[in-house]
């Protein structure tokens, strides 16, 4: 057993400090056996204080490792995740690893109680797609349970290990491509104020390559932001949008799912995609290609994401899974690059 393994809080540790049998601290966690209400207080609280948690995995197995991962994601029908498991199964599948997701629907609140519960199942690590800047329910997994924990998508500074995408380029070249079609202003949808550090990568490479090509660029005249990153909060700022500016206008989006609002929101008030309005989304989710116009769009590297990602928390696990090094593993952030693909929605004939 590793040495980090090994250093978290056993049922035998609380026993010690109380002065009980093991079997006794078993019961008191679990609402059984004949012990005074004083003395399973007790217990309650010292495993409290020790930052004890149940390993529901450890029960049933007898080796030091569940070889399982946690993965708590967003939405389980967000369509980045398709091509993400696949990257994560290329590895895992080799080595006899299975894994655990769970969602949090964007809420901080659901975030912490999925981290906590896949700690309880006995995960030997985690990988998080993490909803906000918050990061003491993280490091409550890393340095009190010492369990390891990779971002995917977005980091947190330098607190955690990540993997995650060039959003900067990538928003960069999108807002070229639409700068190249000349005589239209080039706007962005961007994310909430204090949204997720690649959102807000997106919003820097947009400001970047404007501040570059307008004189005279002013954010705040440019940039409409949506609560969420959903097609309908993009379909609603479209009627904003047309107060302040008139047509032909270019429109670089935060994601495809929000860009598809707006897709959404041209055909139904029958205005021309691209010749009205052209658009360029972030992601290249699944599908695109098959719209009525089908999406210009900022490509992830999503497979080799979830092989980086998968890698990077091997290596942090301490087993002997493999002696080549892992993909990533001496970096705390992994930046994979991204490519412009242009489609219908920006192609100008």
């Amino acid at each position: 057993m590793s040495e980090k393994r090994s250093s978290r809080i056993t049922v035998k540790d609380i026993a010690k400090i109380v002065g009980v049998s093991a079997t006794a601290v078993s019961m008191a966690l679990n609402n059984r056996g004949a012990l005074t209400d004083s003395r399973r207080e007790e217990i309650k609280r010292v495993a409290a204080e020790l930052g004890y948690v149940p390993n529901a995995g450890a029960r049933s197995l007898r080796g030091s490792h569940t070889r399982s991962f946690g993965v708590v994601i967003n939405y389980f029908n967000n369509p980045f995740f398709h091509d993400f498991f696949m990257g994560l199964e290329d590895v895992t599948n080799k080595i006899d690893f299975s894994y655990w997701v769970s969602q949090t629907w964007d809420d901080l609140e659901q975030e912490q109680k999925q981290v906590r519960k896949l700690a309880q199942l006995g995960v030997d690590g985690l990988i998080v797609l993490p909803c906000s800047k918050e990061i003491s329910h993280l490091t409550e997994m890393t340095s009190r349970f010492n369990i390891p924990l990779v971002l995917i998508s977005h980091s947190l500074e330098q607190h955690f290990p990540a993997v995650v995408a060039d959003n900067i380029v990538g928003a960069r070249m999108a807002t070229e491509h639409l700068l190249s079609l000349k005589d239209r202003p080039v706007l962005h949808i961007a994310g909430p104020v204090e949204a997720k550090s690649g959102i807000q990568e997106r919003y820097q490479g947009y400001c970047q390559a404007m501040e570059a090509a307008v004189p005279d660029f002013d954010a705040q005249r440019s940039v409409f932001y949506v609560e969420r990153l959903r097609a309908e909060d993009s379909y609603e700022i479209m009627s904003e949008i047309l107060k302040y500016y008139s047509l032909p206008l270019s429109l670089f989006v935060v994601n495809d799912e929000t860009a598809l609002g707006v897709l959404n929101y041209c055909h139904n008030n029958k205005l021309r995609v691209p010749e009205d309005i052209s658009v360029v989304g972030f992601s290249d989710i699944d599908l695109l290609e098959s719209l009525n116009i089908s999406l210009s769009t900022v490509a992830i590297p999503r497979r080799e994401m979830g092989q980086y990602a998968a890698h990077k928390l091997l290596s942090k696990i301490d087993l002997p899974h493999q002696n080549k090094p892992c993909l990533g593993e001496n970096e705390i952030i992994t930046t994979l690059p991204v490519s412009l693909i242009i489609r219908d929605s920006s192609r100008i004939r």
